[in-house]
């Protein structure tokens, strides 16, 4: 591997063997233990964005560890989430509002599905009997956003990760990254025709692994940092 590849992959496990993985993780559960007034909300926030950032770092890990054929796909679509991952945790980590608004995007997502399935029972004619219910659904989340989250309201868009990457001043770089991951995460042309060769493949897999290492560790650092606060 190359030496700066092996250098991103090193600080990544790091993170691990000197003990900062298991310190973020004591501080989660005894925030959510005592989460504190008005604090239960950005507790479940940044607890989640943790284990996310976990989860999808090791899911790497064993990816790339493993050496299956034909893995580079899912090296790039892992690295891809946890380059949103980072984006995320560095835009929350900029401000309580910040975090704040991310976690009342998680209705505004479960909105959308809604929308989406109502928007083609309406295209393809389906019948009251399957619309109703998902009607009653959308109603049923915007009234327990509002009791229990204190959400007043779900209308409006969610935040778009290249506009929260915009924000944390680092939007050419998540534009670069994304584009570049996504040829790759999924079946497009360019994957579809590209020649099999032996070679490329190794250095692709080395990129797509250091490269989400590199993620990983800027979002560990953004939360670690919210974390020790």
């Amino acid at each position: 591997m190359d030496p700066e590849c092996s250098r991103l992959v090193d600080e990544a496990a790091a993170i691990s063997t000197s003990g900062r993985w298991a310190a973020v993780n004591s501080r989660i559960e005894a925030l959510a233990a005592q989460p504190g007034p008005d604090n239960a909300w950005w507790v479940q926030l940044f607890g989640s964005l943790c284990s996310q950032n976990f989860g999808e770092y090791l899911a790497l890990k064993r990816a790339y560890e493993n050496k299956q054929n034909d893995d580079a796909a899912l090296l790039a679509w892992r690295a891809r989430n946890l380059l949103e991952l980072s984006v995320w945790s560095t835009y929350c980590a900029k401000s309580r509002e910040n975090a704040r608004r991310v976690y009342e995007d998680a209705g505004r997502d479960v909105r959308g599905i809604f929308d989406a399935f109502m928007k083609w029972g309406a295209a393809t004619a389906q019948a009251a009997d399957w619309l109703d219910p998902l009607a009653a659904a959308k109603h049923d989340l915007a009234e327990r956003a509002r009791l229990q989250g204190g959400i007043e309201s779900l209308d409006g868009p969610y935040k778009q990760v290249s506009e929260a990457a915009k924000e944390c001043g680092i939007g050419e770089h998540f534009s670069l990254g994304y584009k570049t991951l996504s040829k790759f995460a999924h079946p497009t042309a360019m994957r579809i025709l590209a020649p099999p060769d032996d070679q490329k493949k190794a250095l692709q897999r080395d990129w797509f692994f250091s490269n989400g290492c590199l993620f990983f560790t800027g979002a560990f650092h953004a939360l670690e940092g919210q974390l020790r606060a």
